[in-house]
């Protein structure tokens, strides 16, 4: 009996290609040649990851883990039956073989790359339950691509005009690499100044956030939204109501409205698609989108008004395009905005007119631009912001007085390749939150006071700034100071007074590494000290300096020096004592020094029980 049953199941397994079998609690799917199936949690998929971007690329800083996806905690342990098909040519006959409730879709083109891949409505209609949606043309600048890298405007995946339609009840994530949509270049664009259109009071409220705190869209309330189409040229345009303009864009209404239909999508990703140039209609109507992603697209500049369609927008990343300038009218309407990324694009200063209004900011990412000049109250608009990174490898960047004013509430501040022959106070003021500075470039001096208004700073990264001269009094107000990085640097000395225990109170690690240092302040470690006898310090990193070894440094505490073998501090000179450790050197005789310990100290510190001071062990 047992074998009958066997033999029946495998019989209807052969007949049930491309069907989803329910045999007990297991399930088993079998798809065609050329896909895989397979049943996934959520959790475990990389949608997942990507739904959960927080868009703060490339830095040290760990990102606060904020998902931009309210649909994420419910659905992280739900199970996804989730398809892969390598499409070559026509995928409509290997498509027709998937079972119809699939739900998360990856589609990867293959073959040379010279044939025309056409999806559109018909391709998608059968897949009722699709919440994700992936395409992926040939990645050209791969390697293994190299023979094909001549490739010509013919061939890759193309998207009709319709293509999402059946999808806009239940498509939540789409993601474009590498296909091409349809052209979206508006004809006459220029004809009409301002657009009036009617709002859809059928439109619901929509929860976006994890705090479950509903947020109106703007298209919830009848009435009539205006949309600035362009400034300029005045005199040969118009206002025209909505339903005349659209009248007007002819045959180039179907082709601009691609996405159009997809009302409850929530992430979008258009990578290296070639747009170079979009407009406020793309995206028009996209009121539940979350997250969006333009990056490498060749983009030169931004529309006015562009993204007013796209309401209760948290992240955008506009990264690695050809921006050349931001106009507050381009990023305008984007009051939830929390995440901006605008890294490797064309920008060369920042300004006050540079953006528009964002109440919800968190983020803004700048970085790998030709920056060179900040102006005075560029951030006062921005004034929420949390986290900001700024400069580039391209250009030197300068900062005047008052560039970083208005950035009351930032903690996470880094700016790189920064040219300043000298830091003085009036640079870092207006920061008064800020718990984490990293600088880089060329910073020759930095001043007295120069962070005294950073009172609530942990963390100084000023390493590879190219710092030949420090005041005294640099470091005076930092009270909160956990971590000073002077690493690689050109620093020939450290001032007496620049650490100590009564002005950075909290101060747990010091970095010196990779100096030009021969000697330290006879009252280094003294200072570090408070009065019970105590220090706070835990490490100080002393190694590739070239120390010039001599008596004086048995005032050195080994119990604070990071002694292992490859940070050890060595000597340079004298020659005889070269490559030599420090703490070797005193404890092994090698400097000869015959005299006892507690007379040098009283020699060179000139102090009582100088010995039991400096703890030397």
């Amino acid at each position: 009996m047992t074998f009958v049953i066997l033999l029946f199941i495998i019989l209807s397994l052969d007949q049930c290609i491309g069907q989803v079998i329910d045999i007990g609690d297991v399930w088993e799917i079998k798809c065609p040649q050329g896909c895989t199936c397979e049943i996934q949690k959520y959790s475990d998929l990389s949608l997942h990851q990507w739904a959960g971007i927080n868009r703060d690329n490339n830095q040290d800083i760990p990102s606060d883990g904020a998902d931009l996806n309210i649909n994420d905690n419910s659905m992280a342990h739900e199970l996804m039956k989730i398809a892969t098909c390598v499409i070559v040519d026509n995928p409509e006959e290997l498509l027709t073989k998937l079972p119809s409730d699939i739900q998360v879709l990856t589609l990867l083109e293959s073959g040379s790359g010279d044939v025309d891949i056409l999806l559109q409505a018909t391709t998608f209609q059968r897949f009722t339950e699709l919440i994700s949606l992936d395409i992926q043309g040939i990645d050209y600048s791969d390697f293994s691509m190299k023979e094909t890298n001549n490739r010509t405007e013919k061939g890759g995946i193309i998207l009709a005009s319709d293509t999402m339609y059946p999808l806009g009840s239940t498509l939540l994530y789409l993601n474009l690499e590498r296909v091409k949509l349809s052209n979206l270049n508006l004809p006459n664009k220029d004809k009409a100044n301002l657009v009036i259109k009617p709002m859809n009071s059928q439109e619901t409220e929509r929860t976006v956030d994890e705090n479950q705190v509903s947020v109106s869209n703007s298209s919830q309330y009848k009435g009539h939204r205006l949309i600035f189409l362009s400034q300029q040229n005045n005199e040969d345009k118009e206002i025209l109501p909505y339903d005349i303009y659209k009248q007007e864009l002819e045959g180039y209404r179907e082709n601009v409205e691609l996405f159009a239909a997809l009302g409850v999508l929530t992430h979008l990703r258009i990578y290296d698609c070639n747009l170079k140039d979009i407009s406020w209609h793309i995206f028009d109507g996209l009121n539940s989108l979350l997250y969006l992603s333009l990056e490498k697209n060749g983009l030169k500049f931004i529309p006015e008004f562009c993204f007013y369609g796209t309401p209760n927008l948290r992240s955008l990343s506009l990264a690695s395009n050809e921006l050349l300038t931001l106009k507050s009218v381009d990023l305008a309407g984007l009051l939830l905005l929390e995440h901006l990324d605008l890294r490797q694009n064309n920008l060369t200063f920042l300004s006050e007119l540079s953006f528009p209004p964002f109440p919800a900011l968190v983020s803004a990412d700048f970085t790998d631009n030709p920056l060179d000049s900040i102006f005075p109250s560029t951030f006062e608009i921005m004034n929420t912001t949390i986290k900001l990174y700024l400069g580039g490898r391209a250009s030197k960047l300068k900062l005047q007085k008052n560039s970083l004013l208005g950035l009351r509430r930032a903690e996470i501040l880094h700016l790189y390749n920064l040219e300043i022959p000298i830091l003085e106070r009036f640079i870092m003021q207006g920061l008064p939150s800020l718990t984490y500075l990293k600088m880089r470039g060329n910073i020759s001096s930095i001043d007295f006071d120069a962070f005294v208004d950073l009172s609530n700073l942990l963390d100084l990264d000023l390493s590879h700034c190219h710092i030949r001269q420090i005041s005294m009094d640099a470091f005076y107000g930092l009270e909160k100071v956990r971590k000073i990085d002077l690493s690689n640097n050109d620093l020939e000395s450290i001032p007496p007074g620049l650490f100590t225990a009564q002005q950075q109170k909290e101060l747990r690690d010091i970095i010196l590494t990779k100096n030009k240092l021969t000697s330290l302040p006879l009252d280094f470690f003294r200072n570090l000290r408070l009065p019970n006898k105590q220090t706070r310090v835990q490490n100080i990193r002393l190694d590739d300096n070239p120390w010039d070894c001599a008596c004086i440094m048995v005032s050195w505490n080994p119990n604070l020096v990071n002694r292992n073998k490859e940070t050890a501090p060595r000597c340079s000179t004298p020659k005889r004592l070269q490559n030599w450790g420090v703490f070797y050197a005193l404890r092994k005789g090698g400097l000869q020094c015959r005299s006892p310990r507690k007379r040098y100290l009283r020699k060179f510190l000139k102090t009582r029980n100088s010995e039991e001071d400096n703890n030397i062990s």
